[in-house]
């Protein structure tokens, strides 16, 4: 009985233990991208499309094989009727017909070939959509995740200074208890004690806001456990590459550029098919066909004679030369050749865009690390400040008002300093995302940093 109890307790044990390591299991960047972008819908309709696309590309190979057809038919006259030696007379006959057929297309003016073409950059372009909705999804995914990691500091700022008050509570009991302050200043202190706490939960609903927001944004269903895993802030680098070198690597990689120019492809190959209307198409086809009749007024053979003897071999080619569409064809090659021009002033859209992405984000990383520089200053000057101000109201030196500014200012302090610092980071990440570097990862060029603790 009591290995048994012993069994439980141990089996109990293990699983509290699974249950809470699932529960402090935290998602890290790569994680959130990675589900997101399994889950995400655009991405399986992306996918669809694709899918589709292949089958368009079968259909358009298998044009080049013949067409085979069979067919048969069965006939009864009743009256008068058409007899076999081409004379009316009345009496009721039936007749049956058996047929077969092929046909395979010998020239259709290059329409299959340049479809085929058309059909390859399509499936391209497709993917490299698919590319892009994914890349998309994936700074949408890392910006809700810095901001996160974002509130969570100001968080952690805010409780802290629900700390520094308490402490500033007991300092302000102790200066009252010696006489060296007014029991006023107490108030003062509860009442700057329920402004930081009303602070602590305004940053606490913001971490959840954002907490929902990757959520939904990852398709995945709200539960208390979900966490997000904190970044290596030891250091971090500022990329010495220039936006002009950075543009160079994203022309390479970047799906909007490689999807715009398989549009830009696929719109040329239109304009060929288009074309293929102005040229004759030549067509080869064979065929079969045998037939029996019965007529109720003569001797009529039996039906494999009839099969054998009406037997009838075909082989034959068909030119069709087109003279006049009523300018169909030429209205068709000049819409394509309109929408070869609009692709192309497509990626020259794409490139321009990309490169204004990346300067915007290389200056707006630029800047943040130039806050960030100035920020850890004022950090420095206002705990000092903070410092000298807690022993002035220690020693009961300086009012309570002339503290809770001080304490402000610190907190303010921090706060600009850790919007400088993930602003930075998101802007970094940015731009090793453009220089054809998972966004999950982080970069790897520069100069390093270090973060102050």
């Amino acid at each position: 009985m009591n290995k048994l109890i012993v069994k439980y307790l141990i089996i109990a044990g293990l699983l509290i233990t699974g249950n809470a390591q699932a529960q402090t299991e935290r998602w890290t960047l790569q994680q959130c991208i990675d589900y997101a972008i399994r889950h995400n819908i655009e991405v399986k309709q992306s996918q669809n499309r694709i899918e589709k696309l292949k089958v368009e590309k079968s259909t358009l190979k298998s044009s080049f094989l013949p067409e085979l057809n069979a067919g048969t038919s069965q006939k009864f006259d009743f009256g008068r009727s058409l007899n076999r030696s081409n004379t009316y007379e009345d009496s009721n006959t039936r007749s049956t017909s058996f047929s077969v057929s092929a046909e395979v297309p010998l020239f259709t003016g290059f329409r299959r070939s340049a479809s085929i073409s058309r059909n390859k950059f399509d499936l391209m372009a497709a993917r490299a959509d698919k590319e892009l909705i994914e890349n998309n999804l994936s700074l949408n995914v890392t910006s809700c995740y810095f901001q996160i990691l974002l509130n969570k500091e100001i968080h952690k700022i805010a409780l802290e200074q629900i700390r520094l008050t308490r402490e500033q509570e007991d300092r302000t009991l102790l200066l009252i208890e010696n006489g060296k302050a007014p029991q006023s200043q107490l108030y003062d202190v509860k009442a700057q004690l329920a402004d930081d706490e009303l602070t602590a939960t305004e940053a606490k609903n913001s971490l959840r806001l954002s907490l929902l927001d990757l959520l939904q944004l990852m398709e995945l269903q709200t539960h208390e456990d979900f966490d997000v895993d904190s970044l290596d802030e030891n250091s971090f680098r500022i990329d010495t590459i220039m936006p002009q070198a950075i543009y160079a690597d994203a022309l390479n990689c970047m799906p909007q550029i490689k999807q715009a120019y398989y549009s830009l492809q696929s719109s040329s190959k239109a304009i060929k098919v288009a074309k293929s209307g102005y040229y004759p198409t030549l067509s080869l086809g064979a065929g079969a066909s045998t037939g029996y009749y019965h007529s109720g007024n003569s001797i009529n053979p039996s039906f494999n004679q009839q099969l054998q003897n009406n037997m009838q071999k075909s082989v034959y080619l068909t030119l069709s030369i087109p003279i006049f569409d009523r300018f169909s064809t030429r209205n068709e090659v000049r819409s394509a050749r309109i929408e070869e021009s609009n692709a192309r002033l497509s990626l020259e859209n794409e490139k321009k865009s990309l490169y204004k992405d990346i300067e915007k984000a290389y200056t707006d990383a630029v800047n943040a690390l130039e806050k960030y520089e100035s920020t850890a200053k004022a950090v420095a000057a206002n705990e000092e400040a903070h410092r000298y101000a807690l022993e002035k109201y220690a020693a009961g030196k300086s009012a309570v008002y002339e503290y809770n500014e001080i304490k402000m200012k610190l907190a303010d302090a921090l706060s600009k300093q850790s919007q400088a610092k993930y602003a930075y980071l998101l802007k970094e990440r940015v731009l090793s995302f453009y220089a054809c570097k998972p966004i999950g990862e982080p970069g790897s060029q520069g100069q390093e940093r270090q973060f102050p603790r």
